[in-house]
């Protein structure tokens, strides 16, 4: 199959919007015999009659009227090629899709935004909780994720690991942390448990956790929002398990909560940078860089403000 002239098609749309031959030739600044030489080549191409030449004025044929459409809608495309080629003098990124996991959201995103200005033409940054945001990478929503989740059967995905944070037990100042996991049992068989949805990968690493020690807590409530779970248990209404920066993303400190380890063989959570491998490693290994310095530099010591000792248990993937 032969490709379409694009010059030819170019030369068509000019036949159409002008009204003729003649009116596109001069519009064009070419000859008449030259537009219906062109015009005769893509029909040929084509193997389908564009403009009916045997009435007066000429008329676009049915399949003349379908290719103007589409062809404008072509050289529309061309027009933003074009010109996203163009911002490539004046940025590293002339744009760029990020999604950001709710509980990751609060402490990355100011720092995030003002560490790629400069770098990045047009930034958009959407926060959501982890499931939505691996799919719409797939399906192109973003050109990359900051998230919890590893993409595992996802073709041509690659991955970025940034950060390991430890699952922590979240208790009312009221409460003695408890040395062993019996304490965390009796702790679990008087107290409500308030946790994150059941289907969230975390909720998952913390019900294996307390299967493994036979532990059964109970309770009905289950949030999405870091927010949530902590000011309950801020209230003195139940008790959680969390990690450093979802305690952080609620605005929590060891004043409001108190933070315990666990008693023993800690589980973590990793942060990870996710990409789809066909857009390129450049954009990814600029922000994953910016995400890793902004945890090392300006968070974890954070952390270490709030609760003292939290950050020797966060640590920068390498």
């Amino acid at each position: 199959m032969n490709p379409i002239d694009l010059r030819g098609l170019e030369i068509f749309l000019a036949v159409c919007e002008t009204g003729g031959l003649t009116s596109a030739a001069r519009s064009l600044d070419l000859t008449q015999a030259a537009v219906s030489q062109h015009l005769a080549k893509i029909e040929r191409e084509l193997g389908v009659q564009l403009v009916d030449r045997s009435i007066r004025p000429q008329q676009v044929t049915s399949a003349g009227h379908y290719l103007r459409q589409r062809a404008r809608k072509l050289f529309a495309e061309f027009d933003d090629i074009r010109a996203g080629v163009a911002r490539y003098k004046e940025r590293d990124i002339p744009e760029l899709h990020i999604g950001l996991v709710e509980s990751i959201a609060v402490a990355l995103l100011p720092h995030l935004v003002a560490g790629l200005k400069g770098r990045v033409g047009s930034l958009s940054i959407t926060s959501g909780t982890t499931h939505p945001l691996m799919p719409e990478l797939r399906d192109g929503a973003f050109d990359m994720i900051v998230t919890t989740e590893r993409p595992d059967g996802i073709d041509g995905a690659e991955m970025m690991p940034l950060l390991t944070e430890p699952l922590l037990l979240v208790l009312p100042n009221t409460e003695e942390a408890p040395k062993d996991w019996e304490g965390v049992a009796e702790l679990a068989s008087r107290l409500e448990f308030v946790r994150f949805g059941r289907k969230r990968r975390l909720s998952k690493i913390i019900d294996h956790q307390f299967a493994r020690f036979e532990i059964e807590p109970h309770g009905t409530l289950e949030f999405d929002s870091s927010f949530a779970i902590i000011d309950r248990v801020r209230k003195g209404l139940g008790w959680a398990v969390s990690t450093p920066l979802c305690v952080f993303a609620a605005g929590a400190t060891n004043k409001d909560v108190t933070l315990v380890p666990f008693p023993s063989s800690t589980p973590v959570r990793c942060v990870n940078l996710v990409w789809m491998s066909d857009r390129g490693s450049g954009p990814a290994q600029l922000v994953g860089n910016a995400c890793r310095s902004i945890f090392e530099t300006l968070i974890i010591p954070e952390l270490q403000a709030r609760a003292p000792g939290l950050e020797e248990r966060v640590a920068i993937a390498l």
